[in-house]
């Protein structure tokens, strides 16, 4: 039995996503496809367009078998972190045999010098990579630089290869593989027509990048004819019911308000002690937090080189959380601790039973029986019903929510 993964947010599930899942399932000769899916805050820091039962049902009536959360724990971490928890998700299914990413390579072999240099960490390139961190460079634009200076004095690769976004995340599931010695073996699928974080929808191509879409949906106000051309059909459908219902889209601006209500009320020490906050960035985020009208505008203000969007992102998202180092570094140290199971298709049932005997963690359907035991699954699952606690306060809808939805909701169910 064949079984490919796939690492994704489907925020939303559009065409490319079909197209990816489609061309891994030949590729792979697969009689499954497993989707690892973040639930509701994403790796940069953002909140989820729709809510992740909404965009696990995407999935599924897009073709997966099965999709699974990956905790929050590590959906909302830098890409070393939000890899090696993803890879470890599926490695922990017993199961999996391939998994199949995008990359702007398409080349499996282009990028496995650069991950082993990651892995082995030679003397050398421990060298390039301090001296680019002392040029004040962020640690991600600082590895990059020195993997593409040593494979390049190396004649391996060319300046700039891995630069990309999708390679640079490649690199990070192939040393995420290395570190866990698993046998799944890795595939890639090259990235084309829209680029990872191309801004605007191409109306001459059915595919769009997910970015395009929520701008254009954020500019617009509505699921534009622009946004049903680089959609699935079934992903269309489930978009304009959660927005009916009141239920999405959410967006950065959303939680301004609650932001700065934490940021109004929450000593400076206690920010100081949340994840990736050093330096005392705290002061710096509180004291602009002051002058500003926006989330936006915040972040702009407080931006350097060393502290860039992105990892500001995901440190407003765990100020929202209050998600500690501590907790970061106990997370990281076990790795996931379930396989929650969010979306199966009928041909999923087959595959649930497979994972469910050879898994060697637990598997969740029902989530309540899980938080009431007070063990490192229960602490990292906590997070995940918070995190939608949070979530579901952003919703445009006029009615508030109810919150524990997580033991509530139960999986998608498709045909």
């Amino acid at each position: 039995m064949n079984v490919v993964g796939l690492i994704t947010e489907h925020n939303p599930f559009h065409n490319g996503h079909l197209y990816h899942l489609k061309k891994a399932r030949a590729l792979c000769q697969a009689d499954f496809v497993v989707s690892v899916m973040s639930g509701h805050f994403l790796q940069r820091g953002e909140p989820a367009l729709f809510n992740k039962w909404a965009r696990a049902k995407m999935a599924v009536l897009g073709g997966a078998d099965l999709v699974v959360e990956l905790p929050t724990a590590f959906s909302t971490r830098s890409a070393s972190a939000f890899a090696l928890g993803s890879v470890s998700l599926l490695n922990s299914m017993g199961v999996v045999t391939h998994i199949c990413f995008g990359s702007e390579s398409g080349d499996i072999d282009e990028l496995w010098p650069a991950a082993r240099l990651v892995f082995e960490e030679p003397p050398e390139f421990k060298t390039m990579l301090h001296k680019f961190l002392a040029q004040g460079y962020p640690y991600p634009a600082a590895r990059g630089r020195a993997i593409e200076q040593f494979l390049v004095s190396d004649k391996r690769s060319s300046a700039g290869f891995f630069s990309t976004p999708n390679n640079i995340l490649g690199i990070e599931y192939l040393q995420a593989l290395l570190t866990l010695e698993s046998k799944i073996k890795p595939l890639t699928i090259r990235r084309f027509s829209a680029g990872f974080h191309d801004p605007d929808i191409d109306e001459f191509s059915a595919i769009a990048s997910a970015t395009s879409i929520r701008e254009e949906l954020l500019s617009q106000g509505t699921v534009t004819d622009k946004i049903k051309a680089v959609v699935p059909p079934s992903s269309l459908a489930v978009m304009e019911h959660e927005i009916s219902a009141g239920c999405g889209p959410v967006f950065l601006k959303d939680y301004a308000k609650l932001l700065f209500y934490l940021l109004r009320t929450t000593p400076a020490d206690l920010i100081s002690k949340l994840n990736d906050v050093t330096e005392g960035l705290e002061n710096r985020i509180i004291q602009v937090s002051r002058s500003v009208n926006s989330v936006e505008e915040l972040l702009a203000k407080v931006k350097t080189k060393r502290y860039t969007w992105t990892r500001l992102q995901r440190i407003l998202a765990y100020i929202l959380l209050g998600y500690t180092r501590s907790m970061a570094q106990s997370f990281d140290a076990t790795g996931p601790r379930y396989i929650r199971v969010l979306g199966l298709s009928g041909a999923g049932r087959t595959l649930l039973k497979a994972v469910k005997k050879k898994a060697s963690l637990p598997v969740i359907i029902r989530t309540a029986p899980y938080l009431s035991k007070n063990d490192d699954v229960s602490s990292m699952l906590r997070l995940d019903v918070k995190a939608t606690d949070i979530y579901t306060l952003l919703y445009p809808g006029p009615a508030v929510a109810p919150p524990g939805l997580d033991c509530k909701i139960m999986p998608f169910v498709g045909g």
